[in-house]
């Protein structure tokens, strides 16, 4: 066997290991990790944002942004609605409006 070969193995099997042992002593809830993951997806969200404002309003790549954030904010709005209707419907003292 290569010696390059070897090394690649051994290397590899070392990071696995490396990495089972990170996730095994991860003191981290799924909920927690969730919400790390949701803020750095959040994060980056937001330096594209600015990157985004600095560049021309008709440059294809800012129109495609702005249109996802335009669906990002739709969303957002019809989640709260949601919760808000699924709230109204879980408080028997509620008016019905039938």
């Amino acid at each position: 066997m290569k010696k390059s070969a070897v090394f690649g193995v051994a290397s590899g099997a070392a990071l696995a290991a490396l990495l089972l042992a990170k996730k095994a002593q991860s003191s981290e809830s799924p909920q927690e990790r969730e919400a790390r993951r949701a803020e750095k997806r959040r994060e980056i969200f937001e330096k594209m944002q600015a990157h985004m404002e600095s560049m021309p309003e008709d440059f294809p790549p800012v129109v495609m942004f702005n249109n996802v954030a335009a669906i990002r904010e739709d969303t957002d709005r019809i989640l709260e609605l949601l919760e808000a209707d699924r709230s109204h419907a879980e408080d028997p003292d509620a008016p019905t409006s039938a």
